[in-house]
């Protein structure tokens, strides 16, 4: 895979999103599907159903920043090519889903050697901006899993 000092291939991509599609238990527990990942940004949809309803009848919160925090986690993932985590997330949510398909865009806004800040959007199936979110990640120095 990387050496750690950088950006995933081609290849790594493919194995990446396979990874978190069919190997990654609470992306499979809520239905995230990776649509595309390459270094830096990635798009992850979800196609909603009855469980992902809150009491009210909506998309729950914790859908959103679930699906948000994996975007964001992605994208600074194939950018970096080693372990990271979440070390802040922020999400704001503006607008009720109850049905369709929602896709989340991040993108890694900036990177040090130690951390990245990411940017995640949350639009519904007519194009409607229902969810944002910015994220921190600790970029650590060491492999983490068997993907990366």
């Amino acid at each position: 895979m990387s050496d750690g000092r950088g950006a995933l291939n081609g290849e790594q991509l493919e194995r990446l999103a396979r990874y978190f599609d069919e190997e990654v238990t609470f992306s499979k527990h809520i239905g995230a599907k990776v649509e595309e990942v390459e270094p830096g940004r990635s798009v992850i949809s979800i196609d909603v159903d009855d469980v992902h309803l809150n009491g009210a009848g909506t998309l729950h919160g914790g859908v959103y920043a679930s699906l948000i925090d994996t975007a964001m986690g992605l994208s600074v993932l194939a950018l970096v090519g080693v372990r990271t985590a979440t070390i802040q997330m922020n999400v704001h949510f503006l607008g009720p889903v109850n049905e369709g398909c929602i896709s989340c865009q991040s993108e890694v806004l900036h990177r040090t050697r130690r951390t990245a800040t990411a940017e995640a959007k949350v639009h519904d199936s007519e194009g409607n901006l229902v969810a944002l979110g910015t994220g921190a990640f600790r970029v650590f120095e060491s492999r983490g899993n068997a993907i990366v």
